[in-house]
């Protein structure tokens, strides 16, 4: 009996556990990554447990649930798709959440919900998205013999407060002060205040001590008119000034205008436009031209790289795409000239998030004969979406069509077997080269690629069941000429 009750001691302690949340709330900056912190005590082995996670516990929106010793990926609110992961050790009880990329609508109460065998435990916090706002905007307009000075700041998340103090830093008191809350959910507050001291006032508007803006105005009765009058016409006369400098230096009227109108060519080859919303299958062209850094160069490179050892994600595959049981090569199912979507992709598993990586895909198979009728290669950033990709496509014909929001032509070896693909996180460059050739093997380029972690992309086309092939490579690789 005495050996029975023992055990079921030991078997309750090893069931029974409480949860550990902070009892504050969590609070992060907009667009940032933030960890909702909840472990076991006593520390026990998470694995074999579930976990819940909700928002508005109530109405059970789903932000993750961990479940037969892994994360359900079919479950979970749209919103929190590609976001939201589990981290910290679950062998020592910890099954923190992990949010990405954080919107206004984060905002709000979290529920961590743990399930044993025979014992659950639940509990919440609250995560705190913030926003620091504009500068205070300063107004100043005589009132009789006083100055009435408005203060304007807008963007914050959460509602901030605003002070107004004097000279000798006291606050001064107020009740004029109104909050405004825009359909992004961004606050906008603004105050007045009378004042008849000569000395200068700030206003400051902040949701801490340390997340703060201030502006400052000395309301000077009569100068301040006088003031802008003055600042006003000088800042026409200079721009009417540079207006017809700029105008004549474009028509050619100035001296040496040629050698600067080259040399601001020269400067805006090297610039990418702003990218459009365009879907990778569009077929349409587009009157505006992608950045001429797309344009065959040579030059010398002769920096050594590591190759990097890549391997496709059978997970982000498009469901007509066949990827290799060795996750190194990816064909499509069944060919098609007519399919709305010409370019299904996978894209690695590897995060390429910084340093310098290089990589090769071999597109022809000279074994084979038969070249392949469409492919396409290049880089993406999750959550995917078109504004996010920077690749290259090809559908015969010797000419590829280089995609950064926009598209244009780039000529091609049409028998280039093998094509090298080099990002450079530190310097946003993602350049292509022929990987056939050991020298003036450059020929196309992106530049100034979106800050963030990117992942190889990788689409057979539709056109034929060739395969795209990662070719294996056992050393260093020498680089091209660029």
């Amino acid at each position: 009996m005495l050996l029975i009750f023992m055990a079921s001691v030991l078997a309750r302690s090893a069931a029974d556990f409480s949860l550990v949340i902070p009892g504050a709330p969590v609070s992060a900056p907009l667009g940032s990554s933030v960890i909702l912190p909840c472990d076991l005590s006593p520390a026990l082995n998470a694995r074999t447990f579930e976990v819940h996670w909700y928002k508005n516990f109530l109405h059970k929106n789903l932000v993750l649930l961990y479940k037969d010793q892994k994360v359900q990926e079919n479950f979970g609110e749209d919103q929190y798709r590609n976001r939201v992961s589990l981290t910290g050790e679950m062998d020592k009880g910890t099954v923190s959440l992990k949010l990405d990329n954080l919107t206004l609508a984060d905002g709000g109460e979290y529920f961590c919900f743990v399930t044993s065998i025979s014992w659950y435990e639940k509990g919440s916090m609250t995560l705190v998205v913030k926003a620091l706002g504009s500068t205070p905007v300063l107004l100043l307009q005589e009132v009789g013999e006083q100055m009435n000075v408005t203060c304007t700041s807008g963007g914050w998340s959460p509602k901030p407060m605003l002070t107004w103090r004097d000279s000798a830093g006291q606050e001064l008191p107020n009740s004029h002060t109104y909050y405004r809350t825009d359909s992004e959910g961004l606050v906008s507050v603004s105050s007045w205040l009378l004042f008849s001291s000569s000395d200068w006032i700030s206003c400051t508007v902040g949701l801490n001590h340390e997340e703060i803006r201030e502006s400052r105005v000395v309301p000077v009765r009569g100068f301040w008119r006088e003031a802008f009058i003055s600042t006003l016409v000088l800042s026409l006369i200079i721009l009417t000034t540079f207006t017809v400098l700029l105008i004549l230096f474009r028509k050619g009227f100035l001296p040496h205008c040629s050698s600067h109108k080259n040399a601001k060519a020269a400067a805006d080859s090297h610039e990418v436009l702003q990218t459009e919303t365009l879907p990778l299958n569009a077929t349409e062209k587009t009157d505006r031209v992608i950045s001429s850094s797309c344009e065959s160069t040579e030059g010398p490179f002769s920096n050594r790289f590591e190759v990097t050892k890549l391997t496709l994600d059978p997970s982000t595959a498009h469901e007509s795409l066949n990827v290799s049981s060795d996750c190194r090569s990816v064909f499509c199912k069944h060919k098609s000239k007519d399919s709305k979507f010409k370019f299904p992709h996978v894209v690695s598993k590897e995060e390429l998030g910084s340093g310098e990586f290089y990589w090769e895909v071999k597109i022809w198979d000279k074994g084979l004969l038969r070249q392949k009728l469409s492919w396409c290669l290049g880089v993406t950033q999750k959550p995917e979406s078109e504004t996010r990709i920077r690749a290259l496509w090809y559908e015969g014909g010797g000419k590829a069509r280089a995609y950064n929001g926009e598209f244009k032509e780039v000529t091609i070896d049409k028998n280039m077997t093998k094509i090298g693909l080099l990002l450079n996180c530190e310097k946003k460059i993602l350049s292509f080269f022929n990987a056939d050739k050991n020298s003036n093997n450059f020929f196309c380029a992106f530049n100034n690629l979106p800050h963030g972690t990117y992942y190889a992309l990788f689409s057979p086309g539709v056109k034929d069941t060739i395969p795209l092939k990662l070719h294996l490579i056992n050393s260093k690789k020498q680089s091209a000429q660029q």
